[in-house]
C-alpha cells in the first residue's frame, strides 16, 4: 500500500530533468515506454526497488534521502543516476497515478544484495 504522501508523486520532468540531465532521461523514457522495468516493489524507507530487463536484467533502487533523490543500479553508472533509475521512476509515478498497488520487497529480496 503507498501513503497518501509520497514524495516521488511531486516529481516534475523538470526535476528529473536537474538530476539526471536531458539525455538521461529521455533515454529513460524510452527504457519505460518499451516496458522494461519489472517486478516494482517499495522499500521499508519508502524507496523504490524493481528489475530493469534493457540490454541486460538490472537491478535498480531509488530513494529520497534527506530531500534529494539517490539511485544504485547493478549498471554500474558513473553517476549519481541512469536510464534504469529514470524508468523506475515513471513507472513507479504511472502507478501511482491509476492507483496500482505496489508490494513491499521483502528483506531478503535478491535485488538488495546485488546493490
Amino acid at each position: 500500500m503507498i501513503p497518501s504522501y509520497h514524495p516521488f508523486r511531486e516529481l516534475t520532468w523538470v526535476d528529473l530533468t536537474f538530476w539526471a540531465g536531458k539525455k538521461i532521461v529521455s533515454d529513460g523514457r524510452e527504457c519505460f515506454q518499451r516496458k522494461e522495468v519489472r517486478q516494482l516493489s517499495l522499500t521499508k524507507t519508502g524507496g523504490i526497488l524493481a528489475w530493469v530487463e534493457a540490454e541486460e536484467l538490472f537491478a535498480t533502487r531509488v530513494e529520497y534521502d534527506d530531500g534529494e533523490l539517490y539511485s544504485e543500479c547493478t549498471c554500474q553508472a558513473i553517476e549519481n543516476t541512469c536510464i534504469h533509475s529514470i524508468a523506475v521512476i515513471i513507472e513507479f509515478i504511472v502507478h501511482l497515478k491509476k492507483k496500482i498497488d505496489i508490494p513491499h520487497a521483502k528483506s531478503n529480496d535478491r535485488r538488495f544484495f546485488l546493490l
